[in-house]
């Protein structure tokens, strides 16, 4: 009966993939581990980084920077996704600082949150970039270190729009502003979802030379500065002209101008990527039967459910803690395409039922809404092991993903 009840669990959790089974690895001489097989083994072994061009940024000072920092602050026992995850705690830590000094987003936290914020994110900008050279220089990459590094990269893309929906004081208690906050938070996850499903096709993720995330994250800590140093967020709404445009505010011609920019880059990339995938271009890894479309549409189906949700929620903090934690997840699944298991389900239902139970809990219930946000971060940590498991086992790797040396023989 327990066995039947621990299977049935896994079938929700995981559409089906039993990855508490141990099944040999045809690949891998070093014995067993949780949810190989030949299939999944070979994907991970045909993985191969590519990387990405460099944005402006990062041409200029960023990349020079971060080869500095790692040569000169990183001995070579620290693991890459140790850097990666300590990076995600310290954007962590500005949300919970955002959401307790400030619960309205109205721009009421005291002077010192912000710039606590920008050393924050920063910090974990700082990290995001350091781990992948840190990966060269151990020669420890691995397609783990990937799904980590972007499965991070989404929670943060969920805490950035919250601290600049503060500085512009949008709040959340009135339909209106509940509507416009959650419509930019799902403007952004959007637009990381192209992302995501164009980088697991081409396996190349998509960058602006121009302006991509690293210029965005660094505009985003100038505005936490900006409103620390001047106490006051009165110069967002200066009156500004814009060509073709006419009479606006400062702030509403940065943000209009950053979101466009970015949304034609993303656009125009994920295009060519579905025109490849009409031409029988998709490369080795990509299973034929999957459409990046599909995959696409999909995942804008359930950002679109997700932001419904948000907009009806009655704790709006936690239900965006849970659904900010269920993004991490789904992008996870994306990624598992490409490195781990080219036949992973996309879409997690049970992710989607705990979304709609955010719905219905009384406001100011903390208790059921810590349930909630629990069981998304099981879910997260859930699919983050099995599939640690899956590659590590198949490349002969440590268990641990925080350890750099080889699994004991």
């Amino acid at each position: 009966m327990l066995d039947y009840v621990r299977r049935s669990r896994l079938h929700l959790v995981t559409g089906g993939h039993d990855a508490a089974e141990e099944t040999p690895c045809a690949h891998c001489a070093r014995g067993r581990h949780v949810g190989a097989n030949a299939r999944r083994c070979a994907q991970v072994r045909a993985y191969a980084y590519s990387s990405p061009n460099l944005s402006l940024c990062e041409r200029l000072f960023l990349n020079a920077f971060w080869d500095g920092a790692v040569r000169r602050s990183c001995p070579t026992w620290i693991a890459p996704n140790l850097m990666t995850a300590l990076g995600l705690l310290a954007i962590a830590v500005a949300y919970a600082l955002i959401w307790t000094l400030s619960p309205n987003l109205a721009f009421e936290a005291p002077r010192w949150t912000y710039a606590a914020c920008a050393a924050l994110a920063f910090a974990y900008q700082t990290a995001d970039g350091m781990d992948g050279k840190q990966a060269r220089r151990t020669k420890s990459g691995s397609p783990l270190g990937e799904v980590v590094d972007h499965a991070c990269d989404a929670l943060s893309m969920c805490i950035y729009p919250l601290i600049v929906m503060d500085i512009f004081g949008v709040g959340h208690r009135s339909r209106d502003a509940r509507a416009i906050c959650t419509t930019m938070m799902m403007t952004g996850r959007a637009m990381f979802v192209v992302d995501t499903v164009s980088s697991t096709f081409t396996g190349v993720l998509p960058v602006s030379e121009f302006l991509d995330s690293q210029e965005i994250q660094l505009i985003c800590q100038t505005l936490m500065l900006c409103v620390a140093f001047s106490g006051s967020n009165a110069f967002l709404y200066a009156p500004v002209t814009v060509p073709f445009v006419g009479a606006t505010t400062l702030g509403r011609a940065g943000a209009v101008f950053c979101i466009t920019t970015g949304a034609i880059s993303r656009v125009g990339t994920f295009v060519n990527t579905v025109l490849k995938a009409n031409k029988k271009e998709a490369p080795p890894h990509w299973p034929a039967y999957r459409k990046p479309l599909s995959i696409a549409a999909r995942c804008a189906l359930v950002e679109a459910f997700h932001g419904l949700c948000l907009y009806k929620a009655k704790n709006f903090a936690y239900a965006h803690a849970t659904s900010s934690i269920l993004f991490g997840e789904s992008e996870a699944r994306i990624m598992s395409i490409r490195v781990s298991d080219p036949d992973f389900p996309v879409t997690n239902w049970l992710a989607l039922f705990i979304m709609a139970l955010t719905t219905v809990v009384p406001e100011g219930d903390a208790f059921v809404s810590g349930m909630l946000m629990g069981a998304a971060l099981f879910m997260l940590l859930h699919r983050g092991s099995c599939l640690a498991a899956q590659i590590t086992g198949c490349l002969g790797m440590h268990p641990n993903i925080f350890i750099i040396r080889p699994r004991d023989a």
